[in-house]
């Protein structure tokens, strides 16, 4: 390329033009390879380009990211020109590969064919286009394309290129929460195509009774369903708008089980109120009689960046994360008093043997999914707790089972001690592994007549002999 009143460039200086030139693109190429491309919105740190090189080789096709393949052609057409030759073919096909580019929607998943989408592009996307760019001003000054001034002109527009984007991470990093900074621009990243939320996240205060209370749900279903393709809100330790039916719930979690118990709800009791408000919602919890406010967050919908659904931010995980924020979900359960978990290392103040049958019921009530009957009152059992054996004491309501059948695989027998009057639980009991052959051999199940609970232990009374379970600690 020569422009009027200037001279055209020597042989001379037409060979250290295309040196120059191959060397940044494979400069640039390589700092590509150990810089992160993309981040698709999981807390998981971005992939560097050689992980998306590697992975992009074998299942780019999956996600459409037939850009990857030029990457092949790129060496093979540097090795041309080190060699001295003037690639051709290779040229023409990595730009054409590379052309694919804005195809990308992802990178595969667990599944083939269901990938991950990139919201926010990285230093890693950048250097590598400017790599393919260098090469191919390398083949032009080679061919005699460009020249001296040619490549200056690039290098400007490079550099102009480089401040875009310095000017563009700056803008939108400024604008954006600690969460979405997080998130859609972790180290790495130079500009997201998400929404940056509007709104901040406001910690909820911790529970007034720290050993839990029940709660009512009042949940608008137009926030858990929204009609069409809008953001829907998740809401914390199981609950859904099924459980909005005007009664109180009180939950307990532990490592593998969880326990709901539905209640009559009282005047003053905690309420969990989440209400549409334009296209986002709203978050209170409410206390007392009348109502005083204890916590309330603003959620406003945003959209994700290319064909993503919709989120409701600051609470929702941007995808591929379901449900609320992980550490937000676990704060917010405290504050609503639900979640508690299970007395795991206090022996029991009392011993007894509980044999009176209380089973749990096998039918739904009201139509909640779960929600059976348990010694007169009303519980969701979920886990391995949903299929034990009930038993009563005068104290205790006792749930047992994880005995082996013949051809299962050995499992640790479990008893779980709720106290009869609440049905808060009380402890955990766990036994070996390895249980006596007498109680495990094959065959068809032990049939439990009951347990005797023995402060520290419970012993399991089965038709073939006794297993002895003891307190677990806490996890």
């Amino acid at each position: 390329m020569t422009f009027p009143g200037i001279p055209a460039s020597t042989p001379e200086q037409q060979r250290a033009v295309d040196v120059l030139l191959l060397g940044a693109a494979l400069l640039t190429w390589m700092i590509s390879m150990g810089s992160p491309v993309f981040a698709t919105g999981a807390y998981s740190p971005p992939l560097p380009g050689g992980g998306i090189l590697l992975l992009g080789l074998l299942f780019g096709w999956a996600a459409n990211g037939w850009a990857v393949y030029a990457n092949p052609f790129f060496l093979y057409a540097a090795w041309r020109l080190c060699m001295g030759k003037i690639p051709r073919k290779s040229i023409v096909l990595m730009l054409l590969f590379a052309a694919t580019f804005p195809l990308l929607n992802g990178i595969p998943g667990v599944k083939l064919g269901h990938g991950v989408q990139a919201v926010s592009w990285g230093w890693g996307a950048f250097m590598w286009l400017w790599s393919l760019v260098l090469l191919t001003a390398a083949t032009a000054a080679r061919r005699s394309i460009i020249g001296v001034r040619g490549a200056l002109v690039l290098g400007l527009l490079l550099v102009s290129s480089f401040v875009a984007a310095v000017t563009l991470h700056g803008r939108q990093w400024r604008a954006a929460g600690d969460e979405d900074r997080e998130v859609l621009l972790p180290p790495g990243m130079i500009f997201t195509t998400s929404d940056l939320c509007p709104v901040a996240l406001i910690s909820p205060p911790p529970p007034d009774v720290p050993g839990g209370e029940p709660l009512v749900l009042d949940i608008d279903a137009r926030v858990l369903k929204p009609a069409g393709a809008g953001p829907a809100l998740a809401l914390p330790g199981g609950f859904t708008e099924a459980h909005a039916d005007g009664s109180a719930w009180i939950a307990y979690a532990d490592r593998d089980d969880s326990l709901m118990i539905r209640q009559a709800a009282q005047p003053g009791t905690l309420v969990l109120q989440v209400k549409a408000q334009g296209d986002g919602a709203v978050l209170r919890l409410l206390k007392g009689e009348p109502r005083r406010l204890l916590y309330q967050q603003r959620l406003a919908s945003v959209d994700n960046g290319l064909s993503r659904p919709r989120s409701l931010c600051p609470l929702m995980a941007r995808p591929p994360n379901a449900g609320l924020r992980f550490e937000y979900g676990r704060v917010l359960l405290r504050a609503m008093g639900q979640g508690m978990p299970f007395a795991l290392d206090k022996p029991l103040a009392r011993a007894e043997t509980a044999r009176q049958r209380c089973p749990i019921g096998s039918a739904d009530i009201d139509g909640i999914a779960g929600l059976r009957s348990l010694d007169g009152r009303q519980v969701i059992a979920a886990g391995r707790m949903g299929g034990m054996s009930g038993f009563c004491s005068a104290s205790y309501v006792v749930l047992a089972g994880g005995l082996a059948r013949s051809g299962d695989t050995p499992q640790r027998p479990v008893v779980y001690v709720l106290d009869r009057k609440s049905l808060r639980p009380l402890a955990r009991f766990e036994g070996q592994r390895s249980c006596p052959p007498a109680i495990c051999a094959p065959g068809p199940q032990a049939t439990l007549g009951g347990v005797r609970l023995e402060g520290a232990s419970a012993v399991i009374e089965t038709a073939r002999g006794e297993y002895v379970a003891t307190l677990i600690g806490p996890p």
